[in-house]
This record gives structure tokens, C-alpha cells and sequence, in this order.
């Protein structure tokens, strides 16, 4: 089933061409959470400190159900 993945700043290292634009199309199995979808394209968990379904927040271990936007989001430093 397609998700859609956006990812912020210097996690797009992580996804080869990824476009921040339009983000990243993912087809992942029925009954996936996003800790798998972070595990598929081998995206380490302690970056990740915001995730997002469909602009509402979440957990890794919400259940995907297909065609959502899953935004993940780095830990922002500044001063």
C-alpha cells in the first residue's frame, strides 16, 4: 500500500533522490507502522524526534492504513 514520506532537513540523507517538494512515495505491507517504514529505508530512530500523520502528531507505532503523508522531523537546535 503507498504512503507518502516527508522528511525534514538532514534526514533526507537517508533517501536516495528524495525530492523535498513532493516527498517520497513508499509502497509498505498491509498493517505497517512507522517504525517499519523508518526501518525499510534503514532511518535511525534517535533522529527522529517529531512524526507526523496526515499533519496530526503520532507514535512509531501507529498503524498505517495507506495513502497517508507520514512526516518525520529531526531534533531542531538553535540559540
Amino acid at each position: 500500500m503507498p504512503v507518502k514520506l516527508m522528511l525534514a532537513a538532514n534526514l533526507r540523507k537517508y533517501v536516495s533522490g528524495y525530492s523535498g517538494e513532493t516527498g517520497y512515495a513508499v509502497q509498505v505491507e498491509p498493517g505497517s507502522t512507522v517504525r517499519d517504514l523508518a526501518g525499510l529505508l534503514k532511518i535511525p530512530e534517535q533522529e527522529v524526534k517529531l512524526i507526523m500523520i496526515d499533519g496530526v502528531g503520532a507514535q512509531w507505532d501507529n498503524v498505517l492504513k495507506g495513502d497517508e503523508r507520514v512526516a518525520l522531523f529531526p531534533p531542531v537546535g538553535g540559540g
